[in-house]
């Protein structure tokens, strides 16, 4: 359950409070939102989000940083053919306009805060 005021987001979590994330029409794992939007308007969604070992194309939209909590995913970026691997503990940054696959090698957890 998530509260949120104009000065605060505060969540805790149970079961029932999980729902499917889609991207481009795909359910790619379950998502629990604790704020989706900022001050003014201004684009800020920051959440937990969990997956079953699967791949599929992520676009980044907007900045995101993730800050790996279980498992391990590996992040293919299209256009450089670099690998970003995050495991519990590891902290990312990705800029709006990013390509990239992922790849959910272990069941993953992540708190993301997207931005722009």
């Amino acid at each position: 359950m998530t509260t949120q005021t104009s000065e605060y987001a505060r969540s805790a979590i149970t079961a029932e409070d999980w729902e499917p994330f889609v991207v481009g029409g795909e359910a790619i794992g379950e998502v629990h939102w604790i704020r989706t939007e900022g001050a003014e308007g201004a684009t800020l969604n920051v959440g937990l989000w969990r997956s079953e070992p699967q791949s599929f194309p992520y676009p980044f939209n907007a900045d995101e940083t993730i800050h790996a909590l279980e498992g391990e995913l590996v992040i293919d970026l299209v256009e450089t053919g670099e690998k970003v691997v995050l495991a519990p503990g590891d902290v990312a940054s990705f800029v709006k306009g990013t390509k990239s696959t992922w790849t959910v090698t272990s069941p993953f957890k992540k708190l993301f805060v997207i931005s722009g």
